[in-house]
């Protein structure tokens, strides 16, 4: 069992999620607030962007794409079924997400959860020199590629629904 904290921080123009790892920080994801600018997700070896308009109707089979920062190609895309029902699909693998009580459900469905998150509160730290307050607590209860988790813990900055 694998257990990341997210921090969030927020200032003018701007929002981030750092994930932290029994006090290191193994990832991020960020965005300028502008309808233009991609969130960036960052982690060892993980440099990837996505870009979502805001106008879009959003539908069932509607999706966000992820792609690579340094090819271009799709690394994995969201896909909105209902409220609250979502599937993260690269070309290998797909994960539902299932939103219960505020709470982020990963896996298979009809199989045991693969990760959770959670929304919490507590302490802060410093990100990037502003206070960071605590956030999201995500549970991984089975080991998984980098990319993988990179995946779920980047998934409540990108949903958009």
């Amino acid at each position: 069992m694998t257990e990341i904290i997210t921090y969030r921080l927020s200032a003018t123009g701007i929002w981030q999620y750092e994930f932290c790892r029994d006090g290191e920080t193994v990832g991020s994801v960020a965005s300028v607030v502008s309808l233009r600018e991609p969130a960036r997700i960052e982690g060892r070896d993980i440099s990837w962007y996505s870009r979502f308009d805001m106008d879009t109707d959003v539908v069932p089979g509607v999706s966000r794409k992820v792609k690579d920062n340094y090819t271009g190609e799709e690394v994995y895309r969201i896909v909105w079924w209902k409220p609250d029902l979502y599937e993260v699909r690269t070309w290998q693998k797909s994960i539902q997400v299932e939103i219960r009580n505020g709470n982020y459900l990963f896996g298979v469905p009809m199989m045991p959860v693969t990760a959770m998150t959670e929304r919490v509160s507590g302490e802060s730290r410093l990100v990037r020199g502003l206070e960071a307050e605590k956030w999201f607590r995500t549970v991984f209860y089975d080991p998984l590629p980098d990319h993988l988790m990179m995946m779920i813990l980047s998934f409540p900055a990108l949903r958009f629904c």
